[in-house]
């Protein structure tokens, strides 16, 4: 058993980890794409830095939600799901707004 202060912190400090990773993963091409469908460096930076910040805020609004688990298995296996839940729908608002601002070629014709 873990008294709710130290439950509340690994908790938080296990969905940073884990965002952490999915930012780290996504950074050099999200950069690389951002510049392209930005134009200039000062918009792709924003945009850069306004998505890590999503990142890392969404699957802390999911864990935050949720009552804090005292029992260590319960903790990490409710804190996971929640942190990843956060971070899928992150990616899926993320892959939204790129697809439906990314140029279409013209349609195969046969």
């Amino acid at each position: 058993m873990l008294i709710p202060i130290a439950a509340l912190l690994l908790t938080y400090a296990l969905t940073v980890l884990v965002a952490t990773l999915a930012v780290v993963a996504l950074w050099r091409p999200l950069l690389i794409l951002l510049s392209e469908l930005c134009g200039t460096e000062q918009r792709s930076r924003f945009w850069s830095v306004w998505t890590v910040v999503m990142m890392m805020a969404t699957p802390l609004l999911f864990v935050s939600l949720h009552p804090v688990a005292t029992d260590p298995t319960d903790l990490v296996q409710g804190t996971m799901t929640s942190a990843l839940f956060g971070i899928l729908l992150a990616l899926v608002g993320m892959g939204y707004a790129v697809w439906s601002r990314t140029p279409r070629r013209a349609g195969h014709e046969a």
